[in-house]
């Protein structure tokens, strides 16, 4: 991801946001589809407030986050399932990750104890992901999946455990 792509991810948050977010704020403001264009170049402020975004100039490229938006679909879904067999326990025959990584996510768990700072009845990553990534780029990094399926941040974590569960989990999907 370039820098050009850095700044239009941050500042175009409209163009890569979910379907159904585009949707519920046409619907809200009583816009039709074909207004869409004009209401991005006019009103980008009113239409960030809307999508719980704060207007602000991008900051310095992230590299965690940079990560995060290069990998493809399928290894954002790979990222989210081995977060999720190292931070939970497997249910009995459920699949969460490939045999392969099996061995890998019980050491990485054996190392970080999630047990002791994570809810085990949370089965959803991504609020860990946007813990880990915080405030600023949360609220546009949620967009990318319909509204309601996301829950908020999670809270009082230890930054230390986030940062090496998300690196670890990022490095593994992003090597071969």
């Amino acid at each position: 991801m370039t820098a050009t792509d850095w700044v239009n991810w941050w500042c175009c948050t409209w163009r890569w946001a979910h379907p159904a977010w585009q949707a519920q704020v046409l619907a809200v403001q009583g816009l039709e589809p074909e207004a869409c264009a004009a209401v991005t170049r006019s009103r980008q402020a009113d239409l960030l407030a809307s999508l719980g975004v704060r207007p602000s100039q991008p900051p310095e490229p992230d590299v965690d986050v940079l990560l995060w938006l290069s990998l493809s679909t399928e290894q954002r879904q790979q990222a989210l399932a081995l977060a999720r067999s190292i931070c939970c326990a497997p249910l009995p025959a459920e699949t969460t990750v490939a045999a392969r990584y099996d061995a890998w996510c019980r050491s990485l768990a054996k190392a970080l104890r999630p047990g002791l700072w994570a809810d085990p009845q949370q089965t959803d990553m991504r609020p860990l992901l946007g813990a880990w990534l915080g405030p600023a780029i949360w609220p546009r990094l949620r967009l990318g999946w319909a509204p309601g399926e996301v829950g908020e941040p999670a809270t009082d974590l230890p930054p230390n455990k986030l940062d090496t569960l998300w690196r670890a989990v990022l490095w593994r999907v992003s090597t071969p």
